[in-house]
């Protein structure tokens, strides 16, 4: 009996179970992580950071003496934050793995001033709300058009382009800390169309001067950006070309005075005109995407080592109204 009844058991656990019993469920893998190894350095002026605080997804580290730090970390995309004595605080992302990653903090102190850096890089002196930066993603071609100008009929000098060649020579390397040559020039008749991405045109034209700008000795169609149009009211005007480029990369007219800027006419009097405060600042601007922000804060679609944050845009123009000074030498 005992053997009977155990078998129809059998048959009827078998007839009820549906088969073989469900498989142990696998918990899932543990996200991978990477080990993100880098060295962080000063901006412009380099040599590295130490003792700064590195805080990425939770996972903090310090920077050693020759500014290296590592942090383990899930891989994928963090945001990042940079802190600590000496340093303007910065975050930004990073992907894990990057390889060796190469990040840089402003240091306080020297030249570096945040009222003066808000003024000429994120027109903090023209009133309404901060703007972001807007440095060059690309060089740009430089259009000299050598037409005469319309107004007069006057011939453009030989001496007049040689001098404008050499200002986007000296002034675009200067301010951009070498990241860009400004040795994309072409003297033409023939320049393309205003605001032709990768473009920057510089032209004399009294008519138009006094049309957009009344009575200004120049102005820029807009600041910084991927195109722009310079345009001269009358050859001798022609001295303002550093200035003008410095606009075409991004810099406004710092109006609170508070440091000697070419900007505003006020330091060097010799050409390329630019003042140590005014070439700290903008060779800051030029190791950041567009985007950044006050204090130093990167958009999140910039990842270091990835993808570019997407550009803003501005309107123009910006005018340039400054006293008499004495010509260089064209």
């Amino acid at each position: 009996m005992k053997a009977g009844w155990f078998a129809a058991c059998g048959l009827v656990l078998g007839s009820c179970g549906g088969g073989e019993p469900p498989a142990p469920t696998t918990p899932p893998a543990p996200p991978a992580s990477a080990s993100v190894r880098g060295v962080l350095t000063r901006t412009v002026e380099g040599g590295p950071v130490a003792g700064a605080t590195l805080n990425a997804g939770g996972v903090t580290a310090r920077s050693a003496a020759d500014g290296s730090f590592a942090l383990d970390l899930p891989a994928g995309e963090h945001r990042i934050t940079v802190s600590g004595p000496g340093i303007v605080e910065r975050t930004t992302s990073i992907r894990a793995p990057n390889g060796a990653l190469a990040l840089d903090a402003i240091p306080t102190g020297g030249p570096w001033t945040l009222d003066f850096y808000r003024e000429l890089a994120r027109n903090g002196a023209g009133g309404g709300d901060l703007q972001p930066l807007i440095p060059w993603e690309a060089e740009p071609t430089f259009y000299i058009d050598a037409r005469p100008e319309p107004t007069t009929g006057a011939e453009i000098p030989a001496e007049t382009i040689d001098f404008v060649r050499e200002a986007i020579r000296i002034t675009v390397p200067l301010l951009s800390a070498g990241r860009y040559r400004g040795e994309r020039i072409e003297v033409t008749r023939e320049p393309p169309a205003d605001m032709t991405p990768g473009t920057v045109i510089l032209r004399w034209n009294t008519a138009e001067v006094s049309e957009h700008a009344e009575t200004a000795n120049a102005f820029a169609y807009r600041v910084g950006g991927d195109a722009n149009v310079v345009v001269f009211r009358h050859i001798p005007e022609t001295w303002a070309v550093h200035h003008e480029i410095g606009h075409v990369m991004g810099l406004y007219h710092p109006l609170g005075g508070l440091r000697p800027s070419h900007m505003w006419y006020s330091g060097e009097l010799e050409p390329p005109h630019f003042t140590e405060w005014d070439i700290f600042h903008a060779q800051a601007i030029y190791a950041r995407p567009p985007g950044n922000k006050d204090v130093d804060v990167d958009p999140p679609g910039f990842v270091i080592g990835g993808t570019a944050a997407a550009a803003p845009t501005r309107a123009g123009p910006i005018v340039c109204s400054f006293p008499e000074r004495p010509p260089q030498g064209h």
